[in-house]
């Protein structure tokens, strides 16, 4: 099975609405429709993944909902205890504020060797940036967080993943900072990040740059504003 979930549970704070972010319209359609169109022919089944305080705005057939406040890699976890995750499927996990079109898919698909593969762009100065290492393995640094930031590669918002593994390796990630017993002090406040699972584990990754990407990514009103004056999506 190939599953595509669609992370939208988050409280888009920066975006200051109180409808959520992948709701909002880019002329004719909204972000959620764009990014299911662009997603579906990829997929065996797309879910949308809210939380339980804004399940009421999304009206769509594949929903899941669970409780948000943990970080994303939590919701991730939770989104893929909820299904049947069975030895050979693999999932595209996207963040529901990134607008992304059926090229990316397509890319993933084509590369894809049953391991995670993000793709990327280079950047002078990334926000996240992410780090190829031996072994089929990734390390991962936060701006926020204050850490070291380089000339270096950061990731699209859209990750295709060896679904199995992954949900694994969430497991163990959650087990060591989240479970009640849990005594591993974490570096970032003991949130769950998605991508601090390729830190704290040894699950396979690999970086696939990107030529001639087009970002359609925003995170405030302003943005998103110029965002509708492009004629290019």
């Amino acid at each position: 099975m190939i599953y595509g979930l669609i992370i939208c549970a988050g409280k888009q704070s920066r975006f200051k609405s109180e409808t959520p972010k992948a709701l909002v319209n880019l002329k004719d359609k909204t972000l959620l429709q764009r990014n299911i169109e662009a997603m579906e022919p990829f997929c065996d089944k797309v879910y949308v993944v809210c939380s339980i305080e804004n399940q009421h705005f999304f009206k769509v057939e594949n929903k899941i909902v669970i409780s948000s406040g943990k970080g994303s890699g939590d919701a991730v976890w939770q989104s893929l205890e909820k299904l049947n995750i069975e030895k050979g499927d693999s999932c595209f996990v996207l963040w529901g504020d990134s607008l992304q079109n059926a090229s990316i898919y397509k890319f993933l698909k084509s590369n894809y060797r049953g391991k995670t593969i993000i793709p990327c762009l280079l950047e002078e100065k990334p926000y996240v940036q992410i780090i190829q290492n031996k072994e089929d393995r990734i390390s991962v640094k936060f701006s926020k967080f204050n850490e070291p930031i380089t000339k270096g590669y950061h990731d699209l918002s859209v990750f295709y993943c060896n679904a199995y593994d992954l949900l694994n390796n969430l497991r163990e990630f959650r087990s060591k900072i989240l479970d009640k017993d849990a005594k591993y002090k974490h570096k970032h406040n003991n949130e769950m990040e998605f991508l601090d699972v390729f830190n704290e584990t040894n699950i396979k990754a690999n970086l696939k740059e990107v030529e001639a990407y087009k970002d359609f990514s925003f995170n405030t009103i302003e943005q998103y504003e110029q965002l509708l004056e492009r004629d290019d999506f």
